[in-house]
């Protein structure tokens, strides 16, 4: 007879108060949703949102405890769903730029290219409809003036690259409910694809598929890509795809009664068995086929790079900033993956080029004013330290490019390409200190797939910049709108330290002889060492 396995009680004690952990968020997502007022909201929307991520967070590290069990699945995936159901069924709540999105498809389902004419144009007044632009009175409960519209900047061409204009045009013609509604539902479904993804990458790798919940329970899930629908999601699911490709494991042996364990096959594995497969010839005939399995080998590779590169260069063309991982990415298969990304990019905008020619540009060098990049007003962390101005952006474009070079020359077996694009992408937002917390969806989905969750605080940064620029919060500005960044920053500076402590005992022990801690030998982290 079988005894009790160990530790099961622990980990059914620590799913049960992962329960109470996502009825918690719920509890204050549903809270975010019924302040008043025109966007963003009061304080208390800020104050909501950040005691949502540390719930959030706090349910996570219970997951991860529980284990990756079918209830931990099923918890983690329930949850999930229930943070989206609840955002769509609301309007958007810190920002609008989702009836911009909803403008451009139209825009374009009328046969125009979107980057000809800005959103006031005489030319496209006929799409418009007393939705986008309401009556005085709609007007006035949304803070604005009379004539109005709830489209921002509409004196621009829109922004956004041409993936994301044809994500637009696609919800555009798509069924699904009425107005903001409808954006709202497909950013919850790539937002809820996001997060299978996310599980089915954690679980084939063998690591706790908990870390998921860092995500898809999060405001960066039910806010940003739910609530307000941003399309940086999307950017973020073929950011991850692209890195699930170019880091996938050999195949093993899935656990029984667990075929959410099992692990895909190595893209190198020319039998598709994996190391841990059950085929066998004879000597003299894996003799004969080894040419050939080297072969199908170098070119699978080189298909799963060019795969990875379109993601990436799609993930680009939907959101600029992406643009960054690709110095991880491109490591050990340059062409493959850089080459095929640039093509796509280029190929995106192609049509548009030969449309409307330079106008591709778009709202961007205004953007970069209006955020105060080109003055370098911006970089906060920055300005802590005296530097402004052009002093700022040459530091920032020093900072940056060593961090890339950095991890372009890190060994792609220890610094895996998630984790060297998380901190290419942390570095960049330590750096410019963006307002938009919605530009933090991708970095939370890298950190859940290198398991660093410590750079969620850096993700939940800009919430604070954010409200600031359009509240009156408890503290001075001065202390607010570099804060966020400056705990985040610390949090990361913090663990950062404390891994290398723990990796540099454990390296001493090995070297006097004596045995590691559970969890912090040298042969337990030579196993995991290229997933960072």
């Amino acid at each position: 007879m079988k005894g009790p396995v160990p530790g099961a009680g622990r980990r059914r004690w620590a799913l049960v108060a992962a329960a109470g952990a996502l009825a918690g968020a719920l509890a204050l997502e549903s809270a975010v949703i019924a302040q008043p007022g025109p966007l963003p909201g009061p304080p208390a929307v800020l104050y909501l949102a950040l005691a949502w991520w540390a719930v959030a967070a706090l349910g996570t590290w219970l997951l991860v405890r529980a284990g990756s069990r079918r209830a931990t699945v099923w918890l983690l995936l329930t949850g999930a769903v229930a943070v989206h159901v609840l955002a769509i069924g609301a309007g958007p709540r810190m920002s609008d730029d989702l009836y911009r999105y909803s403008w451009d498809g139209r825009v374009q389902a009328a046969g125009i290219d979107p980057y000809r004419h800005p959103t006031s144009s005489p030319e496209l007044a006929h799409l418009r409809d007393d939705w986008l632009w309401p009556d005085d009175a709609a007007c006035a409960e949304i803070n604005r003036g009379p004539g109005c519209t709830r489209l921002n900047y509409p004196q621009a061409h829109t922004i956004y690259p041409p993936v994301a204009q044809a994500y637009f045009t696609a919800v555009h013609y798509l069924p699904g409910p009425p107005r903001e509604n409808k954006v709202q539902l497909y950013g919850a479904l790539v937002s809820l694809a996001l997060t299978g993804l996310l599980v089915r990458v954690l679980a084939g790798r063998g690591h706790p598929v908990g870390y998921a919940a860092a995500y898809a329970w999060a405001p960066s899930a039910g806010l940003d890509a739910g609530m307000d629908a941003h399309v940086d999601v999307l950017a973020a699911l073929f950011a991850v795809g692209a890195c699930a490709l170019l880091a996938r494991r050999p195949a093993g042996p899935a656990r029984p009664g667990r075929p959410w364990l099992r692990r895909p096959p190595r893209f190198g594995d020319a039998d598709g068995t994996g190391i841990g497969g059950t085929r066998t010839q004879a000597g003299g005939a894996r003799a004969q086929t080894g040419g050939a399995g080297a072969q199908t080998a170098s070119g699978t590779a080189a298909r799963v790079g060019v795969a990875a590169g379109a993601l990436l260069g799609a993930a680009v063309a939907v959101k600029l900033y992406p643009a960054l991982l690709l110095v991880a990415a491109a490591r050990r298969r340059t062409l493959a993956v850089g080459g095929t990304a640039v093509a796509v990019v280029a190929l995106s905008y192609l049509p548009h080029v030969l449309a409307v020619g330079p106008d591709v540009v778009g709202f961007l060098p205004r953007y970069l004013s209006v955020e105060g990049y080109q003055d370098g007003h911006r970089f906060l962390l920055l300005g802590l330290v005296g530097l402004s101005g052009t002093s700022a952006k040459l530091a920032a474009g020093v900072v940056l490019a060593g961090v890339a070079a950095a991890v372009w020359r890190a060994d792609p077996a220890r610094v895996s390409a998630e984790l060297g694009a998380l901190r290419l992408l942390g570095a960049a937002f330590l750096l410019a200190t963006p307002a938009q917390p919605w530009y933090g969806i991708p970095l939370v989905a890298l950190a859940v797939l290198a398991r660093r969750p410590e750079w969620l605080a850096v993700a939940a940064a800009p919430y604070v910049l954010y409200m600031a620029l359009f509240t009156d919060l408890a503290l001075a500005d001065r202390i607010t709108r570099p804060g966020g960044y400056v705990v985040g920053a610390l949090v990361v500076l913090g663990v950062s330290i404390a891994r290398v402590s723990v990796r540099v005992r454990a390296g001493r022990r090995g070297a006097s002889g004596r045995p590691a801690r559970p969890g912090t030998g040298t042969t337990a982290r030579t196993s995991t060492a290229a997933s960072g």
